[in-house]
């Protein structure tokens, strides 16, 4: 628009100056040579508004085509715009999208803090309980073993007392034979005139109760029951409550043996030191006899 504007006047002020100078050379004596010599300028005056036209042609061209550029790249612009725009919607919404479901999983955590809460609540419910059953387990294993040293001691004495038993039902028969004998004599002697005395009468597999021990006391096991242990030997033969036999099988050191309980013919203890398993007929020696020959 300039372009045309700065022609138009250029136009309008070459025919203004070359009126003027057709004028004023008009007024001179040499008119026809200035004519000639204004024609001239006026020829070179349109070559060069001819350029001048030429060269307003190329920039107008330039221009638009400028402006036609401009245009493709507002255009691409205000696509990329556009673009842009629904990049924006479309985060926008993935945006509220992830704020919903972070809502949701802010819910469920709330939930599963509650439910975790509630759990370890029952855990500790339940450890309390646990430790309360363990304790009276422990309490009850411990009642457990007392009852089965009670078991194994009673049994051991049963043993004691059954064979106690036996032993005295031995001596009333062995008493029965001899009051019968004794009686027989007795008629007999009464029949047959007095009888000398005999010396040194005795009952026949009678023992002494408790009898000095000249030398060591041995004999066998008779009864293994866990670490409780009933030996052939009793008070009849010097032992003793708290005596320590030494245990052993072929000369090899099995353990010692601390009696708790002594019968006439039979006692029992329990183990209170071992290098090996003990079993019936191994053979038990007084303590005092092996000194430092035990392992």
């Amino acid at each position: 628009m300039l372009t045309k504007i700065f022609v138009v006047l250029l136009v309008a002020f070459s025919i203004f100056f070359t009126s003027m100078t057709i004028a004023t050379v008009a007024q001179t004596t040499n008119w026809k040579q200035t004519a000639e010599k204004y024609k001239e300028h006026a020829r070179v005056a349109d070559t060069n508004l001819r350029h001048a036209h030429a060269a307003n042609a190329a920039l107008i061209a330039n221009a638009r085509d400028d402006v036609r550029a401009h245009l493709d790249k507002i255009s691409d612009l205000e696509g990329e715009l556009q673009a842009s725009r629904n990049d924006v919607a479309a985060m926008q919404a993935q945006i509220a999208k992830s704020e919903s479901e972070k809502s949701g999983a802010e819910a469920i955590n709330r939930g599963l803090l509650a439910q975790l809460q509630i759990a370890e609540s029952g855990r500790a419910e339940y450890q309390k309980q646990r430790d309360a059953i363990e304790q009276r387990n422990i309490e009850l294993e411990r009642r457990n073993i007392d009852l089965n040293d009670r078991v194994n001691e009673l049994t051991s004495g049963m043993t004691v007392l059954a064979e106690q038993k036996r032993q005295y039902e031995q001596q009333i028969n062995i008493l029965r034979t001899e009051n019968e004998k004794l009686a027989h004599q007795t008629r007999t002697m009464a029949s047959g005139g007095s009888m000398e005395r005999p010396e040194g009468i005795a009952l026949p597999g009678a023992r002494a109760i408790n009898p000095v021990p000249t030398r060591a006391i041995r004999g066998k096991i008779l009864e293994v029951a866990g670490d409780l242990v009933t030996i052939s030997v009793g008070s009849a033969d010097g032992v003793q409550k708290d005596m320590v036999f030494v245990i052993h099988r072929h000369g090899e050191y099995i353990g010692d043996l601390k009696v708790s309980m002594v019968d006439h013919n039979q006692a029992a203890g329990r183990i209170v030191r071992s290098s090996g398993t003990a079993s019936a007929n191994d053979e038990v020696t007084d303590a005092r006899l092996m000194g430092s020959k035990r392992g």
